[in-house]
């Protein structure tokens, strides 16, 4: 009998047990239920690896095995909760028993031939003492800078409202992290092995992804509160009415992670983006490029990577590192050394938990795989599909605009016939940097205004270095220009009227960082062979590039998180103790009264961390204000910015629907002082949190 064939057996013999337990029951099962899950999933994560990546070591295949494992299980689960069945014990026995009949399947496709017939792996160098010494030296360092930066984290960790973490951090924080790009640069020069400098760049990215998460006691972010307060609500009650358009496919995981291991929903999604970013993106890298020679640098191409994106706790993040591991993984497809059910399971996975990242990266990782077939019709689609993936969002926007209730969406497409917008945004790409006579925060800014002509110079040397894949960067910048281009549209044509004014631009953006991180992966084959050169040349030059590439990573680094220094001023605060004070207080003295607050977004956040979505009126309006937009919070801009009169505070309880309005005002708010003292002549009573950080005013229109 054949390992398939035992395998298989073993399946079939979960899925009763699991289902059994699940329709029987039973009280004795409860007890033991926890463990035949927990053997079943990891079984099944070493099978889906073997399957999807043949002929690795099981160590290697495991990982990536389980989160396939958990794609299938998070997009079975998705399926169940839009045909309206509640979640929870039962769509979890289901969408397990529905992942482990994939992991089996996986590997009973037509690929199998083209498998056995891919590339052999790259002769490795043997172990002499010289690199094993280096391994070691190279790998304490590591750890060392890891263990400092996050030693550092968890002594800066407070509760207090900041506008940046960094004052808080240890001077030393950034050239640790640069030190850990450096060390993984000179490990793949020395070691010379694919998995330490692998092991490396997850350290780096681990470190930097780490800060937030542990820094922010209370939470990182805006967006952050919304998506936790929905999962509580999906925890509770199995479903969420209405059913959101987007966003489940990482709502069913956590809640399903938060029955399966009893931890709090709002610890999962602080750190599920962080460690799916560390543990998925250079695995998939390795597992792709492993064929390819010089493969120990490939990972190194993550020190270039646009961070911002990985570091908030949104599905948008999530989405991003599951759909790009998807377009990676593809690339190995090509090569016919992994199989496609990997690549359209995560890219599936990815559209799933936010169409505007997955959409794009699911289908240019079907053009690519789609190339790999020798006909001459399907290598021509897979270049139209790519330079269409991109454009799919705009469509879907458009599309959107008149089927979708709220999504007011106004199209003027006589703009992109302007020459001096699209001049605008390309010229925004170029690098460049004004007089700012600070270095580090100079040279940080210009390093993240330089990653797409970086990422550009890369995948085009493709073509003039002797490599052999300039087909594939051709895909690749077709791909990525297709976002970008795709992201000018949405910016030029599409007026995104439903978001609060200075946030209409975020879909654009979002859009383009997508273009710009296909850009940088583009560049790996050419990073690889530029560093395997830089290795034997004089020693001045290796020096250099490892200084430059460590100083790269920790540049990233500083603008993945909020800054406020003298070239990159920062607008936004946390939330903090006062804000949960301060929303605790109100809620107390309203004493049971309906009532509305105008805040802004720290305090509205600090109220949905309290209260969830405690109350909205018959017209969908929220008691606090939501800065994605909304008229509530067009009211609390009025009346900072403009009229803090008692008629902007009557548009409150007319459009709250309620006599009692509270005004907050935070000390940090641009000129608090002059707008305190013009509120304070007009409120009936007014009070202050943790000696005048937040001054809250009540106006109660019954009296």
């Amino acid at each position: 009998m054949g390992e398939r064939t035992l395998d298989a057996i073993a399946g079939i013999i979960f899925i009763i047990l699991i289902l059994g337990m699940e329709y029987w029951g039973l009280e004795i099962f409860n007890s033991i239920m926890p463990f035949i899950w927990t053997f079943a999933i990891l079984f099944h994560a070493y099978v889906f690896g073997k399957n999807v990546f043949p002929k690795r070591f099981w160590l290697v295949t495991v990982p990536l095995g389980l989160v396939l494992f958990l794609a299938v299980q998070s997009v079975a689960q998705v399926i169940w909760f839009y045909m309206g069945a509640p979640l929870g014990s039962l769509s979890d026995a289901w969408s397990i028993s529905i992942a482990i009949a994939a992991s089996h399947l996986s590997g009973v496709t037509a690929e199998t031939i083209l498998l056995t017939s891919a590339p052999s792996l790259p002769k490795r160098l043997d172990w002499d003492r010289k690199r094993i010494i280096f391994a070691v030296l190279l790998s304490t360092a590591a750890l060392a800078a890891f263990a400092f930066v996050i030693v550092s984290a968890v002594n800066a960790r407070t509760l207090d409202a900041i506008r940046t973490p960094w004052p808080l951090l240890d001077a030393g924080v950034l050239p640790a992290i640069a030190l850990l790009w450096a060390g993984a640069a000179l490990s793949a020069m020395t070691v010379r092995s694919i998995v330490f400098t692998t092991l490396h760049a997850m350290l780096a990215l681990g470190a930097t992804l780490s800060i937030a998460p542990i820094v922010y006691v209370i939470g990182y972010g805006f967006d952050g509160f919304l998506h936790i307060a929905g999962e509580k609500i999906l925890m509770d009650t199995g479903t969420l009415d209405p059913k959101p358009y987007y966003y489940m496919g990482q709502y069913v995981l956590t809640t399903w992670l938060a029955r399966l291991f009893d931890l709090p929903i709002a610890l999962i999604s602080k750190w599920i983006v962080p460690t799916a970013a560390t543990l998925i993106l250079p695995s998939s890298i390795a597992l792709a490029y492993q064929r390819f020679s010089p493969d120990h640098y490939s990972a190194l191409v993550l020190a270039l990577l646009p961070l911002a994106m990985l570091v908030a706790p949104t599905p948008q993040g999530l989405a991003a590192v599951v759909g790009l591991s998807a377009v990676i993984l593809a690339i190995g497809s090509v090569e016919k050394h992994i199989r496609i059910t990997g690549p359209i399971w995560l890219g599936i996975w990815s559209v799933a938990i936010h169409p505007l990242a997955g959409i794009p990266l699911l289908l240019f990782a079907i053009a690519l795989m789609t190339r790999r077939s020798a006909a001459i019709g399907a290598k021509v689609f897979s270049y139209i599909l790519a330079a269409l993936c991109g454009l799919a969002i705009p469509a879907v926007f458009f599309l959107g605009s008149y089927f979708i209730p709220g999504m007011s969406i106004n199209w003027d497409f006589s703009h992109i016939t302007e020459f001096s917008n699209w001049a605008g945004s390309f010229t925004a790409l170029i690098p460049w940097l004004g007089n700012k006579y600070v270095l580090w925060p100079a040279f940080s800014s210009l390093i993240k205004v330089s990653i797409p002509a970086i990422g550009l110079l890369l995948a085009v040397s493709a073509f003039f270095l002797p490599l052999k894949m300039k087909r594939r960067s051709a895909m690749f910048l077709i791909g990525a220009g297709s976002m970008i281009f795709a992201a000018g549209l949405l910016e030029h044509a599409g007026n995104f009227s439903f978001l609060i004014q200075y946030e209409r631009g975020d879909y654009a953006n979002r859009l383009l960082v997508l273009g710009i991180m296909i850009l940088v992966i583009a560049g790996i084959p050419a990073l690889s062979y530029l560093l395997d050169k830089v290795r034997v040349s004089i020693p001045i030059a290796t020096l250099i590039t490892l200084l430059f590439l460590g100083a790269v990573g920790a540049a990233n680094a500083h603008n993945a998180l909020p800054r406020h220094d003298s070239v990159e001023p920062s607008r936004g605060w946390s939330t903090g103790r006062a804000e949960i004070q301060a929303v605790r207080w109100i809620d107390d003295e309203a004493g049971g009264r309906n009532y509305t607050v105008l805040a802004n977004q720290a305090v509205s956040a600090a109220a949905v961390n309290e209260f969830g979505f405690k109350r909205y009126t018959t017209d969908n309006i929220f008691f606090y204000p939501i800065p994605t937009g909304g008229p509530l919070y067009e009211i609390y801009l009025k009346m900072t910015y403009e009229d803090p009169s008692i008629e902007t505070v009557r548009e409150a309880s007319r459009l709250g629907k309620t006599n009692l309005v509270y005004v907050v005002v935070n000390d940090y708010w641009w000129e608090a002082d002059k707008l305190v003292e013009q509120i304070s002549e007009i409120a009936e009573e007014e009070w202050n949190i943790e000696d005048g950080k937040i001054m809250i005013y009540k106006f109660d229109f019954a009296k």
